[in-house]
């Protein structure tokens, strides 16, 4: 079963008719929320969900920003781990899967490469943290990696799906630039931190997705080609 109908559900739609596997991928995707019933709504909707199906393995997107210091205190950070710590202790069968940044080829505006792109595009200001860095990964290889876990019966745990190199905003805008053949009106503030992603769980996905689509900068262009 699907819960949802954004990005995720989407891709994860062979498993609509699984009576074993409930993918979860109906509540707060916006990493700036801060409304406390936009995230109760959530919630409730995630207890009725493993209430009626009890027997099922939960799988719950939640974020690598939870292990990111510069923005771990945020309302959506704290919402994503208190749903992660009902999950442990509610849930028969878990998987939580802590997913970077994910583009596809639809989504919400606020997502990083949706926002630099278009403000690129559109020739908008832009504030750069020169010290931050963000982890892109393709919605189909999110869904190649959380397949594969689900096959090796992967349970009552909790991964990190990302690719293997994050990258600083300001080398990603740059990317962008030489894609849209625009320079973008930036700022640079310094700001932000590192984002070192625990990922030896899925090598050999990443394997695979890396011989497919590259790695740093290279796979960065390759999202921009497939889905701008």
């Amino acid at each position: 079963m699907v819960v949802g109908t954004g990005l995720l559900a989407t891709i994860f739609k062979a498993y609509k008719t699984s009576d074993e596997v409930l993918i979860f991928a109906s509540g707060v995707s916006n990493s700036k929320e801060t409304n406390q019933e936009a995230f109760n709504r959530e919630i409730d909707l995630l207890k009725t969900t493993i209430a009626s199906y009890p027997k099922a393995k939960i799988v719950y997107f939640s974020t690598v920003s939870i292990t990111d210091p510069s923005v771990n205190k945020s309302a959506y950070v704290q919402h994503k781990l208190t749903i992660e710590e009902y999950i442990k202790a509610t849930a028969a069968q878990y998987l939580i899967l802590r997913v970077s940044n994910v583009v596809g080829a639809k989504g919400n505006p606020n997502t990083i490469m949706n926002f630099l792109v278009s403000a690129v595009k559109e020739q908008q200001p832009v504030t750069i943290w020169t010290k931050a860095e963000r982890n892109m990964i393709d919605v189909a290889d999110v869904y190649i990696i959380a397949h594969s876990l689900l096959e090796r019966q992967t349970t009552n745990t909790t991964v990190n799906v990302a690719v293997r190199n994050s990258l600083p905003v300001r080398q990603m805008l740059t990317v962008i630039e030489e894609y849209c053949n625009k320079s973008a009106q930036v700022t640079y503030v310094d700001k932000g931190s590192p984002l070192p992603i625990e990922v030896t769980q899925i090598e050999a996905e990443l394997e695979q997705i890396e011989a497919n689509s590259g790695i740093g900068t290279e796979y960065v262009f390759s999202l921009l080609k497939k889905y701008y």
